[in-house]
């Protein structure tokens, strides 16, 4: 399996949540939490997790879906990480 965290600071607004909604149906994505800041409601991160690095490259590389969230949230960051352990 294979992970990225997507981090980005704005406010929780209909657009994010429709591409959470829309996120949610990409081939190979295994599991992803759409989490808030307690302290700071703009504080956003998603954690996604991958069948596969393959998997979580083509989204980056090919989807119309991430051009338009990077448009949208043009400070987001995206950090990957291999899987060594889950519960």
């Amino acid at each position: 399996m294979f992970s990225y965290i997507l981090r980005l600071h704005a406010p929780t607004d209909t657009q994010s949540d429709e591409f959470f909604r829309r996120f949610k149906q990409t081939p190979g994505l295994h599991h992803a939490y759409n989490l808030q800041g307690v302290e700071d409601a703009e504080d956003g991160v998603v954690v996604t997790i991958w069948d596969s690095r393959d998997a979580a490259e083509a989204y980056l590389q090919k989807s119309e879906l991430r051009k338009d969230v990077d448009k949208a949230y043009p400070a987001i960051t995206r950090t990957m990480y291999n899987v060594r352990d889950s519960k």
